[in-house]
């Protein structure tokens, strides 16, 4: 009788190991989700078509948008309240901005012109030009970086506005277009999205996005988008308004997936459970048949036994006598 040949041990540890490793999943992770909460609220413009805003000194700035309707500003933090106003020219739309030293540095967004202002005075004092659009802009202590509405981001020189470096931003390998207002804290760029109730955290270095921040909660009762992020450094909070909105809320971004205080596990997300249900079952799989090779196995072994010792039992005695009478 010819056995089949066992499987080698390891087999089915080995054949589940490499379909873990080819079988499709769900994707890890994606961005990190953070949850907004909000500190305090404030009173905002309510016709200021807000496209920049910027903390300094205890002082809140920003830039308004529109042909004959742009302008900077310095605004009460606590109340809302303009302190002081600088109009642009009406061929000017103005966009976003940044503190770099004493000066204010505002985008336009199709004039191709930086303006560069006293932050004292709020007048300007020199300009920078740039081709393309202009869209978000902030300074991270050495470079400016800038957005124009697609999914890069340019750094450029402080001095002469020139690039030296771009930056494509992607989420799992996705570019991420609209950034629009931006907002430098260390390594990372936060990024309004144009159109959107989202903010993205953007690792500087890799330009992928770290995180997302849902706001749609503080766009519930207002008109328009989203748009405007500064970074209160002594809070270690963000202002955040929109477009025409009648506020401007002061919030915390906090890791919504920071474990909770019991040790109560919690279930598996339906999607990773969906992702994972094909394997289980192509593992199970696996095991069942490995067990039914080893099974039978087994069964033609003691076959083999059974039929050996029948062939090996000495014969009757009839046939003894039979077999000594035809020798003699």
């Amino acid at each position: 009788m010819i056995r089949p040949d066992p499987a080698p041990r390891g087999f089915p540890a080995l054949l589940v190991a490499l379909l873990l490793t080819f079988a499709p999943v769900a994707a890890e992770g994606g961005p990190e989700a953070i949850e907004l909460h909000v500190i305090s609220s404030h009173s905002h413009d309510d016709e200021a078509f807000t496209q920049g805003l910027e903390m300094y000194d205890g002082s809140l700035y920003e830039s308004t948008g529109l042909y004959g309707n742009s302008s900077l500003r310095e605004v009460d933090p606590s109340s809302g309240e303009v302190l002081r106003q600088t109009r642009l020219d009406q061929s000017l739309f103005g966009e976003g901005i940044t503190v770099v030293g004493n000066t204010i540095v505002m985008l336009t967004w199709k004039e191709e012109i930086a303006l560069v202002f006293d932050i004292g005075t709020l007048e300007v004092i020199a300009n920078h030009t740039y081709s393309g659009e202009g869209w978000g802009l902030c300074y991270d202590g050495n470079h400016l970086i800038m957005s124009n509405g697609t999914s890069d981001l340019a750094f450029r020189n402080p001095s002469n506005f020139s690039i030296e470096a771009t930056l494509t931003v992607t989420n799992q390998g996705t570019e991420v277009d609209l950034l629009n207002e931006l907002e430098c804290v260390g390594q990372t760029v936060y990024a309004n999205v144009w159109g959107s109730d989202s903010i993205i955290a953007i690792d500087k270095t890799t330009g992928e996005v770290e995180s997302s921040i849902d706001a749609s909660i503080l766009a519930e009762n207002e008109s328009d988008v989203l748009n405007g992020i500064a970074y209160f450094p002594d809070r270690d909070a963000f202002m955040i308004t929109g477009k025409y909105w009648t506020s401007m809320h002061l919030v915390s971004f906090e890791n919504s997936q920071t474990p909770s205080d019991n040790n109560t596990s919690e279930p598996l997300p339906l999607s990773i459970l969906e992702g994972i249900l094909p394997v289980l079952l192509i593992a199970a799989l696996v095991i069942i048949l490995s067990s039914m090779r080893v099974l039978s196995a087994i069964v033609q072994f003691f076959v083999l036994m059974f039929a050996r010792r029948q062939t090996e039992q000495p014969p009757a005695p009839s046939e003894e006598k039979q077999e000594g009478g035809e020798a003699r």
